[in-house]
């Protein structure tokens, strides 16, 4: 099996809980120890990064996989993803990429493993197909936020004289949990590294047009959450173009988990601000929804920037 020593590298790098090393190596030894685990193992991770780089693709041999084993498909998704990493810094180094971007997108991988424990109670990922953005390097994490190779959505939009119009080149953005902070020092930070990093994307624009659809970003949360959190004061780094409100939140298990998706206010956790925040709110009957939303940097300034 090739790739082990340095998924092992990354792990220690990015501070992997104890008890999921143990379960990830433990994963690869049983691929190593069976020569029929390992040539599936290998087909699939040369074929993800040689040809489809769409995990989607591979359902089948990873159920297999799974079943050769006997290891949660999760667990095994999540294997081969780590074993394809050295290869993909490997891509990062021949396209002349900053090492540290490499590594900072790599956390991703912890984050969904994260997620995945919190949801499932398992080390390993239910979102596989997340990560066709990292490994075909459209996605990438620069400071807090992650960015896509992107195009705009809406008609047009016009600020400070400049306008961007539908289908044009932007950014994609998403804001992966348990990354730390949303402060303002943290944001600027992002916006400033991504405005470098991207630049020789923009065309003819001289400004940086990011755009997210999200709940984080829909306009009533600042009446839902603290006037003093980060979450809200990030809101206004935005001005929303299209806005969806409904009375079912569909992002439910974001705040509270996947086993809490259907259930009654009633029976929501309220151990988080934000958990208590978005349990009175919906218990008063109020609606939630979800924005996709503008962000206009110059380089220095947030130029969408509301308050």
């Amino acid at each position: 099996m090739k790739n082990y020593k340095f998924v092992t590298r990354l792990m220690d790098k990015h501070e992997y809980p104890e008890e999921a090393k143990k379960v990830l190596s433990d994963a690869f030894d049983k691929i190593i120890a069976n020569e029929k685990a390992n040539k599936i193992y290998e087909s699939i991770r040369t074929d993800y990064l040689k040809k489809e780089k769409n995990f989607d693709k591979f359902s089948d041999k990873t159920k297999a996989l799974s079943e050769e084993i006997g290891v949660h498909i999760y667990i095994v998704n999540l294997v081969i993803l780590l074993g394809c990493t050295e290869t993909l810094l490997n891509r990062y180094k021949k396209e002349n990429i900053d090492e540290e971007i490499f590594w900072d997108s790599m956390i991703d991988l912890k984050v969904k493993m994260i997620e995945c424990k919190e949801n499932y109670d398992m080390y390993g990922t239910f979102v596989e197909g997340w990560f066709n953005g990292f490994f075909n390097m459209w996605r990438f994490k620069v400071g807090r936020f992650e960015y896509d190779l992107a195009r705009f959505g809406c008609s047009k939009f016009t600020i400070a004289g400049e306008t961007i119009k539908d289908e044009e080149f932007c950014l994609g953005m998403h804001i992966p949990s348990h990354c730390g902070s949303l402060s303002m020092d943290v944001r600027l930070d992002s916006y400033k590294k991504a405005y470098k990093f991207f630049r020789d994307k923009f065309g003819d624009k001289k400004y940086m047009y990011v755009v997210c659809g999200s709940w984080l970003l829909y306009p009533d949360n600042d009446k839902i959450l603290p006037a003093n959190s980060n979450t809200v004061d990030f809101l206004y780094d935005f001005e929303p173009l299209n806005v969806t409100t409904k009375y079912d939140f569909g992002d439910q298990w974001r705040v509270f988990g996947v086993q809490y998706d259907d259930k009654p206010v009633s029976e929501l956790p309220r151990n988080t601000s934000m958990q208590r925040a978005f349990a009175e709110w919906l218990e008063k009957g109020n609606k939630t929804g979800s924005a996709y939303s503008v962000l206009v940097f110059d380089g220095e300034k947030i130029l969408t920037r509301q308050k």
